[in-house]
């Protein structure tokens, strides 16, 4: 079982440094427009994807007027306490951490913290193309099984080595 105790963000999008608590197994977050609402979501789905659920490039996901960004969160995993850290530094180079462990490739963190976010705008998975479906599910089941990520990317190469060739 894995759960989120605590998150802490500075610089991240409009919070220059705030943390969050979370005592309770179901939270809700809520608030007014433009607050802050779905920053949190995302600062969460970084820590589990090593990237910003909008397709952001790293850079505008730092405050407006500052360099680098930080991103922790305090998880319990089966009982254990577990530090994840998101780091961009000010040449935009970005470090995952792993109880204070770098990783020496992102990818190797996915499905450590398994995450679904579905967004108002994600209605397409449903009525669009099947590649929205297709994208879903590659994503889930690169959480549940980490060598289909490898698969996954294998297959991507080669299809675009058949379409250029």
């Amino acid at each position: 079982m894995v759960g989120i105790q605590q998150l802490t963000l500075v610089q991240f999008r409009n919070y220059i440094q705030k943390e969050f608590h979370f005592t309770n197994r179901i939270v809700g977050i809520v608030g007014p427009n433009g607050v802050g609402k779905t920053n949190v979501l995302d600062a969460l789905y970084y820590l589990s994807f090593t990237k910003s659920y909008f397709s952001r490039p790293d850079a505008q996901n730092v405050h407006h007027a500052y360099q680098g960004l930080r991103i922790d969160g305090k998880y319990n995993i089966n009982n254990n306490e577990v530090t994840i850290s998101c780091i961009i530094r000010e040449n935009l180079k970005k470090e995952f951490y792993f109880d204070e462990e770098m990783y020496p490739k992102h990818s190797l963190h996915l499905g450590k913290i398994p995450c679904v976010m579905i967004a108002p705008d994600d209605v397409q998975i449903i009525t669009g193309a099947s590649e929205e479906r297709r994208k879903l599910m590659d994503s889930l089941l690169c959480q549940i099984h980490p060598p289909y990520l490898k698969y996954l990317i294998q297959y991507n190469k080669i299809l675009l080595q058949r379409n250029y060739s």
